[in-house]
């Protein structure tokens, strides 16, 4: 399912509409610059794979991530729009281009643009003018982090100050994925926590309420401080957060659900091999089911299980081309969200299951393909 161009050059898109009550603007503008040979940008600046394995880079492209190769011109405009930010009459035009120049009209700043796979950045990056209440109104700058795993926004705020553009806000929200930031107009920013944060924030707990948190511009307009904390009606089970697949023991057309395995394995970085203990059984075969139920996509690199002190692989694991998870060579098979895979094993008695590979816990990536 991953298709590659060997001459595209793809510039980010904004793809996310405002989420926010922020002054009316133009649809944002792309521009593309002449087309490279033989190159594909799948990121706003082209950042150089990391240094992993092979094998992680493959699993890491099916789950929908791709590896920047290039970098659009410094000059290429990536986001555009405009609006009055200075409180004068007469609009500005708020450009962001690819070396880092963020302008207001006659003002500029340069930004930090994260490396980010492209298909994250279509999605998440936006430029937009703010209402930070009374006549005052703020460039906000919303771009995805570097993270590869569903990667949570970077949101900047800038404000046009004696000519200058001058940085308010600066701060990273939510843990997975997007997490609104809204601007009611009042001189605040606010968002409610989502739940890996929420559960994060208070160690140990199984269930938390999700707070709202609120940004406020100081008394002298130079920064956007916390301010509070409101309880809201959302509340978190944390054990129902993206953690592992499930695996249910099929006997005469019903399951027998047994737990799950590669428990809290978030990410390639943690990749490790895992059991769980199935007790005991008839003589065999027995027929195992491995499900991904929940937001995650998981990287299942070898499955086999140990009986009588002997190591057993599914059934037909011993043709040629074998099964993605017959062998811990890096070549995963891919679970996404409602996917199940059926594992026959000609063994009984008393049976452990192992299996090696992570999961990639993200709200989006079972929809998500390579652009």
């Amino acid at each position: 399912m991953h298709q590659r161009s060997a001459t595209l050059l793809i510039l980010p898109l904004v793809a996310v509409a405002c989420g926010s009550t922020c002054q009316p603007a133009p649809a944002p503008v792309i521009t593309r610059p002449p087309e490279p040979t033989g190159t594909i940008v799948a990121g706003p600046v082209g950042a150089p794979a990391p240094d992993t394995p092979a094998a992680t880079a493959a699993a890491r492209a099916d789950a929908g991530h791709v590896v920047a190769a290039a970098t659009p011109e410094p000059a290429a405009v990536l986001l555009s729009t405009e609006g009055d930010v200075d409180g004068v009459p007469g609009d500005e035009q708020i450009t962001l281009r690819a070396g880092g120049a963020l302008s207001a009209g006659a003002a500029s700043i340069h930004v930090e643009i994260e490396p980010s796979p492209e298909v994250y950045w279509r999605q998440q990056a936006r430029l937009e003018i703010v209402d930070l209440g009374g006549k005052r109104r703020g460039v906000l700058f919303a771009a995805p982090t570097a993270d590869i795993e569903d990667p949570p926004d970077r949101y900047r705020v800038y404000v046009l100050d004696r000519g200058s553009l001058v940085p308010v806000l600066d701060k990273v929200i939510g843990a997975y994925g997007i997490t609104r930031l809204q601007f009611p107009g009042d001189g605040t920013a606010s968002y409610i926590e989502d739940g890996w944060t929420a559960c994060d924030r208070v160690a140990g707990a199984k269930k938390v309420v999700r707070e709202q948190v609120t940004f406020r511009l100081d008394a002298a307009g130079k920064r956007m401080i916390e301010s509070g904390r409101e309880p809201t009606r959302h509340v978190q089970v944390c054990d129902e957060l993206a953690a592992c697949p499930y695996v249910d023991v099929l006997d005469a057309g019903r399951s027998r659900r047994m737990g799950e395995i590669l428990r809290d394995v978030r990410g390639a970085r943690a990749a490790t091999a895992q059991s769980l203990d199935l007790g005991g059984h008839g003589a065999g075969p027995i027929t195992i089911r491995i499900s991904e139920e929940k937001a995650e996509v998981t990287f299942l690199d070898e499955v086999f299980v140990e009986a009588g002190g002997a190591r057993v692989h599914p059934r037909g694991c011993d043709v040629a081309p074998s099964p993605a998870y017959c062998a811990a060579d890096g070549r995963p098979h891919v679970l996404r969200q409602g996917d199940t895979l059926d594992l026959v094993f000609d063994a009984g008695g008393h049976v452990v299951l192992f299996a090696r590979g992570y999961y990639v816990p993200t709200p989006t990536a079972a929809t998500r393909a390579v652009r």
